[in-house]
């Protein structure tokens, strides 16, 4: 369960010798500590969600940053305990299962970050074609463009020779870093839409009861507005990570 960050983001690993359980420790206080700031970030509400009832949260703004720091292990059981805790303040709007669309963020971030491409391409792969078989979803907005154009454009990054470079621009520091900090957020936040936006068809389509019929009158609003909800999530999820980043290998560099 060893941080993406320890490994990619300029920092010592684990000194030769050192306990095992010391390194544990360390990893499950983290994780706890992203379970807290997840939990907090659910509290504070941000834009609504159309066809049903409740908000997206600036926790949306953390899976990128959870993912770097804690890896998909550690970072999945953040989010999940983070948000399970966030059912006191905010109840679940997905039967309970409202940790899914962040934990597909971390998962596959954390995968490109480790050089598991093929795996993060499967899973991108598989929600992107879900989405698009079913029954509930639209499939293209305004006239021929398709309602999923931009998470086609994060397939295509995803696919492209740029994934496998992002592990070593992550090594590099730097403008390279940043820009590869941005592709990770790009792919993880359309992840995090796919898995939503399925959940939102189980919960509101299959179970609620809405016809297809009305899920494409949703969709289509949802067509103009959700590249600028997922670019301003892309943009902060950026901004938090590369601070995080620079913080974390600031203060590396004075335990050396």
């Amino acid at each position: 369960m060893r941080s993406l960050l320890t490994r990619y983001g300029g920092g010592n690993t684990e000194p030769s010798g050192a306990p095992v359980f010391q390194s544990t420790s360390r990893e499950v206080t983290l994780t706890a500590i992203l379970a807290a700031f997840y939990f907090v970030l659910r509290s504070i509400p941000t834009f609504q969600m159309i066809g049903i009832g409740g908000r997206f949260t600036a926790a949306d703004f953390l899976p990128t940053t959870i993912a770097l720091i804690a890896g998909p292990f550690g970072g999945t059981i953040s989010v999940v305990v983070g948000t399970v805790l966030g059912y006191s303040i905010t109840p679940p709007v997905f039967l309970g299962l409202d940790f899914l669309p962040a934990v597909s963020n971390v998962v596959v971030v954390s995968l490109i970050v480790s050089r598991r491409i093929n795996a993060a391409r499967i899973i991108y792969l598989g929600l992107l074609l879900l989405f698009l078989v079913s029954p509930y979803s639209l499939m293209f907005g305004y006239g021929a463009i398709p309602f999923t154009w931009l998470h086609i454009i994060a397939l295509l990054v995803l696919f492209s020779p740029l994934s496998k470079s992002t592990s070593r621009w992550m090594r590099n520091g730097g403008r390279k870093t940043a820009v590869g900090i941005l592709l990770l957020a790009l792919v993880g936040t359309m992840a995090q839409h796919l898995t939503g936006g399925l959940l939102y068809e189980l919960v509101a389509g299959r179970i609620g009861g809405i016809t297809p019929a009305n899920f494409a009158r949703f969709w289509a609003i949802i067509f103009w507005i959700y590249p600028l909800e997922r670019s301003l999530i892309i943009v902060f999820s950026t901004a938090i990570a590369i601070v995080a980043q620079r913080s974390l290998r600031q203060m590396r560099s004075q335990f050396r």
